[in-house]
């Protein structure tokens, strides 16, 4: 297949993927790790905030679904955010345009990408998010 050209690999960066749908993490969770990213993932804001603090030097980007229960997705980067204002953050949803989304869209670390998205536009997201760094 040529399309595996175009499908930026990564270095082994850790990155956070948070949602509360069991099987979005997975499937995002072994993508990416074909990928050469290593991941580690959490069920919602609370936990996700939680790791950040114990591998807060080693995670690379944040993967973040917008609607969760317990803590939303916009509370949970805001909070992120004050813990590392540098973090880049990739926020998804399945609302239709970043104008239904809360985020801090004058941060130049949040970038948005709506559900339901490609392997090859997450890989590409998240080269771009790296880049930026």
């Amino acid at each position: 297949m040529s399309d595996d050209q175009e499908m930026p690999n990564g270095n082994g960066e850790l990155l956070l993927v948070v949602d509360d749908e069991a099987a979005i993490r997975e499937i995002t969770t072994t993508s990416l790790e074909s990928y050469n990213y290593q991941i580690i993932s959490a069920s919602d804001g609370i936990e996700a905030i939680a790791l950040y603090a114990q591998n807060q030097d080693k995670i690379k980007v944040v993967i973040i679904d917008m609607m969760m229960p317990k803590m939303d997705g916009a509370t949970t980067i805001h909070t992120l955010q004050k813990m590392n204002p540098k973090l880049p953050i990739i926020a998804v949803s399945g609302l239709t345009t970043s104008k239904q989304v809360f985020i801090d869209k004058t941060s130049q670390h949040t970038t948005f990408l709506s559900k339901p998205y490609t392997v090859q536009e997450l890989l590409k997201t998240l080269q771009l998010v790296l880049r930026q760094k």
